[in-house]
């Protein structure tokens, strides 16, 4: 196994902070071999709150993933959301003197670099210039245009920015936990990476990444990425109304709500009683399960009539044909497929995390498109390379066999 081929990606969010390191296959196929995972602190919907638990957290979440690839992690790929993104698109041209110029990747480098230096945003940071498409000569719109003959080459691009202290004050943490991030990718790009289909992307589709702090927007139309947003909403606020409804604690809201909740109370087969302890008693007391889906469907529906107002106002392209894609952490509650066709009057399907292998029995599921998607993201445009210092061996050989069966124990041990 080499090492260059090695990456590693780390999901930083609300509800939990994820490590996962992957090995790119000779025929470029992601295999997952190790795995890291702890409850997230110290960070709310993409902001850094308490430094110091957030750096605790980071570290816990690596040192597991060390342990169960056999590595030790010096570089990664870090995700990045919340409200404090921004995105604009962008054209910009080139003409060349030679009539008939051969394009080379450097003209497009250079567009890129002309984009970078008249986006002029003060206190933003530059995440992102994705090439929506190209144009040569004024006529033919092409998706690929190195080694193409023309004597003018325009582009239009889609930007993410970040406000400047959000991005330093992530980046200061992860550089605290001992690791250099060296690509951060925006939570709604990554995860569309994992679960999209390319016809879905030239048809025209929504991605909605609801995680626990944040829904993380992505719209994609001809294959291009046309918006991104990052609404700060997401499956904690459906568990603090479930604390502030029924006066009981986060944890046995959380708990409750994985337990019994759905989306909608038409999916209700009957109507259980739940025992709950109310904070500060001992004695318990019993709710209706009604109730408790009422709480849910109204926070969630909530969410969605916002990103709805969101999209209304974003001036996108009509016809998004593929619909709808779910994702995240809170694309697991029963029925939130059905909430989302009922508002949204559009095709909903719920994705997950494809196109890899090793864990897939513990990975394949929405909470892990981010962590998943920033691996195939960095494969797909052949990023993985500047990881190739990213490790070093903790021990004095890597036996493949041994490090899975340590990984196998570990994930026993943490869930």
């Amino acid at each position: 196994m080499e090492k260059d081929n090695l990456i590693v990606a780390i999901d930083i969010g609300t509800s939990k902070i994820t490590t996962i390191v992957g090995d790119i296959g000779e025929y470029n196929d992601l295999h997952i071999i190790g795995l890291g995972e702890v409850p997230s602190r110290g960070i709310e919907k993409g902001i850094v709150t308490k430094p110091q638990d957030a750096i605790s957290a980071i570290r816990a979440s690596i040192n597991q993933a060390e342990d169960t690839a056999g590595f030790k992690i010096d570089h990664a790929v870090v995700n990045i959301g919340g409200p404090h993104l921004e995105c604009q698109n962008e054209k910009e041209f080139s003409t060349f003197s030679i009539p008939q110029k051969e394009i080379e990747k450097e003209d497009i480098d250079a567009l890129t670099q002309k984009v970078a230096s008249k986006i002029g945003k003060e206190n933003y940071e530059i995440i992102h210039i994705l090439p929506k498409r190209f144009i040569l000569d004024d006529e033919n719109e092409v998706i690929d245009p190195v080694n193409l003959i023309g004597s003018k080459l325009e582009a239009e691009f889609h930007i993410v920015l970040d406000k400047i202290n959000a991005y330093q004050n992530l980046k200061r943490v992860i550089e605290a936990a001992n690791i250099k991030p060296i690509e951060f990718i925006a939570n709604s790009i990554a995860s569309s990476a994992a679960v999209l289909y390319p016809e879905e992307k030239d048809m025209g589709v929504i991605v909605l990444d609801i995680g626990g702090g944040t829904t993380d927007i992505a719209v994609y139309k001809e294959g291009s990425l046309e918006y991104t947003k990052s609404l700060p909403l997401g499956g904690k606020q459906v568990t603090m109304d479930i604390a502030h409804r029924f006066k009981i604690s986060k944890e046995d809201a959380e708990n409750i709500k994985k337990e019994h909740g759905i989306a909608v109370v038409e999916g209700l087969a009957s109507n259980d009683i739940i025992e709950i302890y109310p904070r500060g008693s001992e004695e318990s007391i019993q709710i209706e399960k009604y109730d408790l889906v009422d709480t849910i469907e109204a926070r969630l529906s909530e969410i969605f009539e916002i990103v709805k107002s969101d999209l209304s106002k974003a001036n996108l392209p009509k016809n998004l044909n593929a619909g709808i894609v779910i994702t995240g952490g809170v694309a697991n509650t029963l029925f939130i497929r059905e909430l989302a066709e009922s508002i949204f009057n559009i095709d909903v399907r719920i994705g997950k995390p494809k196109d890899f292998s090793g864990l897939s029995e513990k990975l394949f599921y929405p909470q892990y498109a981010t962590s998943i998607g920033m691996l195939t993201f960095m494969k797909n445009n052949n990023l993985f390379s500047q990881n190739s210092n990213a490790f070093s061996v903790k021990k004095d050989s890597f036996n493949i066999s041994e490090t899975f069966k340590k990984l196998i124990d570990k994930i026993k041990e943490i869930f």
